[in-house]
């Protein structure tokens, strides 16, 4: 993969719902993209500061390549940012889709520790309208990569189309979580996803 400016390029991950910045997934892109630089923030389901702590850390430390998975993924195409971005299953309409969540209306832990070091959250189902008018910020340089079977949002893939056209990469390597093998396939849809923006 080819340097930005004779250094390595800078991939900023977001991840999704109860999850964080030491997740499994930011362990794996650290360890099998070593000629990327891998940057990773803890984000929350408060949408309006999570896509600014974005946009902010996206324009502080150079970042060139904005990549996301579920709710994450969601928060990478609505980042207001000019770099490519990659949104892997990306949970359009959260307003929507994540009120059928367990989760949702009790206090849960997150899967794994968080930069702040608070440990549980409560997210109610009046917290998710905070999402209501908050659009995706769609250029030529953002792509979706959608599973065939995805168990969690179900079969999004015509919206995906529609949001990117010939930018959906449809894969039948992942379900709707990103898991580690996902990210090491040699040539899978991901790693082919990303080689373009670089």
């Amino acid at each position: 993969m080819r340097q930005k400016n004779h250094r390595m390029a800078k991939l900023l991950y977001i991840h999704g719902f109860r999850s964080s910045s030491r997740s499994s997934t930011i362990l794996t892109l650290k360890s099998v993209y070593k000629e990327i630089e891998v940057h990773a923030i803890d984000v929350t389901h408060h949408p309006v500061e999570s896509i600014r702590k974005i946009d902010d850390y996206v324009a502080a430390h150079e970042i060139d390549i904005l990549a996301g998975s579920s709710l994450g993924g969601y928060y990478t195409l609505c980042a207001r940012v000019l770099i490519p971005k990659i949104a892997v299953n990306p949970a359009l309409h959260p307003e929507v889709r994540l009120k059928h969540l367990p989760e949702i209306g009790h206090t849960v832990e997150y899967y794994n520790e968080r930069e702040d070091g608070i440990q549980t959250f409560t997210c109610m189902a009046s917290d998710l309208d905070e999402f209501r008018g908050i659009e995706p910020f769609i250029t030529e340089r953002t792509h979706i990569v959608g599973s065939d079977h995805d168990e969690l949002l179900g079969d999004l893939r015509c919206e995906y189309r529609e949001l990117v056209g010939n930018r959906f990469h449809e894969s039948s390597q992942l379900g709707h979580r990103i898991e580690p093998a996902f990210l090491a396939i040699p040539n899978g849809d991901f790693y082919q996803v990303l080689k373009t923006l670089l």
